[in-house]
């Protein structure tokens, strides 16, 4: 029995498992591949780095890839190139993040997957296939209710001075307040949206904190605006998937009950799922 390998890659990390009918035979994360913003030899370099030790390639039958940035074929082939100089005798599919939250959110019934992680996005799932998507729009132009949008919010107020001294002095131990620092992280770095998404990652934990209580009100807000209200389901449930999503699981589960909305689950990540829809096609009993 041959293993299969799955991935959920954002901007930030990915996470592998390697399974094979119900056994699992590897969990590990490495850094985030997203085809956008890195190029063939970036990626190469972080699979050749943090999961070529920990793996042998060969065992490998097949890899399912699902990741944030493979929206286009472009993208999708851009990815292949680079896994496919570790995967040469393995069965790849790459397919976008977006499919593989609803594929592990839901399976085969429908619902409206989002994610809310470094970056952003959602599409109504029909229980086959991805129905309707709304463009993400990455972290300069969207990705509302994000790790990165809140990032943005936190740096700017950081450095006009408008963030509460207690939290000021947090961000202080890693990040200068400096502008120019800034600007080169966000403007010159592939990593942009990873970076602002870490300064979101040193305060979102303060749960009871005005401050963080008041941004996560405002990143669910927008995320509802731009993306849930987009679609026309009534009674269709809700699943999230993402770090952020996770850290503000209440608040979030709180905002869908009061707009009528039923949250079927909200997890970091959607392997769980996607190993049990695979598990069913791949391995039957």
């Amino acid at each position: 029995m041959g293993i299969t390998l799955i991935a959920d890659s954002g901007s930030t990390k990915t996470a592998w498992r390697g399974f094979a009918g119900t056994e699992i035979f590897l969990e590990i994360e490495t850094g985030g591949l997203n085809p956008v913003y890195l190029s063939e030899e970036s990626i190469s370099s972080e699979v050749e780095k943090n999961l070529k030790p920990f793996i042998n390639f060969s065992n490998i039958e097949r890899l399912y890839f699902y990741g944030a940035g493979c929206h286009s074929t472009e993208m999708q082939m851009k990815l292949q190139n680079a896994l496919s100089l570790f995967f040469p005798e393995s069965i790849l599919h790459i397919h976008s993040d977006m499919e593989g939250a609803a594929i592990g959110l839901f399976g085969r019934i429908p619902g409206i997957a989002c994610i809310m992680g470094t970056g952003s996005n959602s599409c109504y799932w029909d229980g086959k296939n991805t129905e309707k998507s709304i463009p993400a729009l990455g972290y300069i132009i969207g990705d509302e209710g994000s790790g990165a949008w809140m990032g943005k919010r936190i740096a700017a107020d950081y450095l006009r001075g408008f963030l509460p001294d207690d939290l000021s002095a947090i961000l202080e131990k890693d990040y200068p307040k400096d502008l120019t620092f800034f600007l080169k992280q966000v403007y010159h770095n592939e990593f942009a949206g990873r970076f602002l998404a870490s300064l979101t990652g040193k305060i979102n934990h303060l749960q009871d904190h005005p401050y963080v209580l008041d941004i996560e009100r405002e990143a669910i807000e927008l995320f509802f605006k731009h993306h849930i209200s987009r679609y026309d389901k009534n009674g269709a449930p809700i699943g999230f998937v993402g770090s952020i999503a996770l850290n503000m699981k209440d608040l979030l589960i709180k905002y869908c009950q009061e707009k009528g909305y039923v949250v079927a689950s909200v997890v970091s990540n959607p392997l769980d799922g996607i190993q049990e829809y695979l598990r069913e096609e791949l391995y039957p009993s």
